[in-house]
């Protein structure tokens, strides 16, 4: 076993870990000097700056030691009992659980900070795709299988999905086999317990908030947690906030979901880096500085969601080039805010940073949108975000609200 251990890939720390998480793209300053289209075509750079987080190293250290506790477990006696005990479930006999499944954990977050990123990261500098062999006996094991849990939350599907994976990176044909012979659910539970106690050591299945919109998720839960009791190996679950609260219903999966769980960044030191290492990458003709009262407005119209962060400076460059103010300015960032990012207003919290007592989004004198962009703006003194999220706020009425604000609203049936 010390020989499988030597094949993981050596556990990272502290700056050795970050300096090989960061990925930052080339930047040359001379790019702004060139024409308008070579600008707007190098703004997409910018969707590959990562700059990592204490969440990102919590979910390697998670991923890491998931992985290695399930290769400690391979060909132990505890393995080969719980495979017989899967043979004979194949076999239609008496069957038990060996193994249990302390090993699975979860990752909740909303989305946007960067959750998908950080795993997909450390499932990287934890081995990735690099198949571990055994010889005594002969077996390719896969670091970890990422699948995602199904729209419809059908089982079946879920457990093809894996099979299918390990079929890519081994060559097998598990997947075919179950196809043609029909397997049933409970043959299939068997199958993937099986195939997963020789060949896998961490299963990551990702939208796990499926599970709370649709009806059979029920049965996916029961399904997962036989396939945690009976593979032995580590599964990782990752959703939604409102996953946690599914999660947390009954104390049985309660137990093999404790894990990470994550909100919006607070306009902290982290934030501030970020928003520093984005405005290293401007491709405007007039370069700016990053100013404390850009960093609130940042803050503000984005609610520390690390993915709108990038959208709205992205969106405010390319309307900063394509209206020739040439500048990323507080301005060009509330355009952007106003104009490109209206479908995530209503997802996002927004409110003033604490040093700043007034909502700059709600400052009339900073909304100034050029009139080839205001076309068909209505004239109302108020956003239609911010009218929903003082409704939120208050526990107001927001039909009222509407109606004050001049605006004909009309209720319909759904």
């Amino acid at each position: 076993m010390e020989n499988l251990i030597e094949q993981m890939p050596k556990m990272l720390m502290g700056q050795e870990l970050e300096k090989t998480m960061l990925s930052l793209p080339v930047y040359n300053p001379k790019i702004c000097k060139v024409d308008a289209g070579a600008r707007l075509m190098a703004l997409d750079a910018m969707t590959d700056i990562y700059v990592p987080s204490q969440m990102s190293y919590e979910i390697y250290s998670k991923v890491y030691l998931a992985m290695l506790h399930s290769l400690k477990k391979k060909h132990t006696k505890d393995a080969i009992q719980q495979g017989n005990q899967n043979h004979k479930r194949l076999q239609g006999m008496g069957y038990h659980s060996v193994l249990g499944g302390s090993d699975s954990f979860s990752i909740i977050g909303p989305s946007g900070i960067g959750k998908s990123t950080a795993l997909a990261k450390s499932i990287a500098l934890s081995g990735g795709e690099q198949l571990i062999a055994t010889k005594e006996p002969y077996a390719q094991i896969i670091p970890c299988i990422n699948v995602q849990c199904p729209h419809d939350c059908s089982v079946k599907g879920l457990l093809l999905a894996i099979l299918s994976q390990v079929d890519m990176a081994t060559g097998t044909n598990y997947e075919h086999i179950a196809v043609k012979s029909r397997a049933s659910i409970d043959n299939l539970i068997g199958t993937v317990s099986q195939v997963a106690l020789n060949n896998i050591l961490l299963i990551v299945i990702d939208e796990c908030q499926n599970i709370c919109r649709n009806k059979g998720g029920v049965n996916l839960v029961a399904s997962m947690t036989q396939l945690i009791n009976a593979s032995g190996v580590s599964i990782c679950m990752v959703g939604l906030p409102e996953t946690e609260m599914f999660f947390g219903q009954e104390m049985q999966l309660a137990r093999r979901s404790v894990g990470l769980s994550y909100s919006a960044l607070p306009c902290n030191d982290y934030f501030i880096q970020f928003c520093e290492t984005l405005f290293s990458y401007q491709y405007v003709a007039q370069p700016s500085k990053l100013t404390p009262e850009l960093i609130d407005l940042l803050y503000e119209c984005t609610g520390g969601i690390i993915a709108i962060v990038v959208s709205i400076m992205m969106e405010a460059q390319q309307i900063a080039i394509l209206t020739g103010k040439e500048k990323l300015s507080k301005e060009t960032i509330l355009m952007a805010y106003q104009e490109r990012l209206k479908n995530v207003q209503d997802f996002v919290q927004v409110k003033p940073n604490k040093r700043s007592q007034t909502s700059a989004i709600a400052s009339k004198e900073t909304i100034t949108i050029p009139k080839e962009l205001a076309a068909n703006e209505p004239e109302t003194g108020l956003l239609f975000a911010e009218i929903t999220g003082k409704a939120r706020a208050g526990n107001l009425d927001a039909i009222e609200l509407f109606t004050k604000q001049g605006l004909l609203v009309e209720e319909v049936a759904v």
